[in-house]
């Protein structure tokens, strides 16, 4: 199984050491930076070739237009954002997928950072 670099994008800085803790322990997950702040995500994605972004999501919003644009600009990075009770995913790559998890386990999420966007089919829901 290939390293996925991942690049936490949030403002929660609670949520991005929780969620570094985490996939520090999974061999093929490495954290490559932690950004508060979106604005400088485009200069991230390119500096430290990231394959994953995870970001926050306020519970039952859509995903921001912006990461439509990113995706235009960086077709390759996969972006999942996670709800801040951790209770709703949004999965979205290839600039035409997007998916939704309803109260995804933390194996679900290793499982899904893991593998390439063409893996993920089925995972929990």
């Amino acid at each position: 199984m290939t390293e996925q670099r991942i690049i936490l994008a949030n403002g929660s800085r609670l949520l991005r050491e929780m969620l570094n803790r985490i996939l520090r322990k999974t061999a093929s997950l490495n954290v490559v930076l932690e950004i508060p702040d979106p604005q400088n995500l485009p200069a991230a994605i390119q500096d430290n070739d990231a394959e994953w972004v995870i970001t926050s999501l306020p519970l039952n919003d859509p995903i921001p237009g912006w990461i439509d644009i990113y995706m235009l600009e960086h077709p390759s990075v996969r972006i999942m954002t996670v709800s801040p009770d951790g209770s709703q995913v949004k999965l979205k790559w290839l600039e035409s997928r997007e998916d939704e998890l309803i109260d995804p386990t933390l194996d679900d999420l290793i499982r899904i950072l893991e593998r390439h966007p063409d893996q993920v089919e089925e995972v929990h829901n």
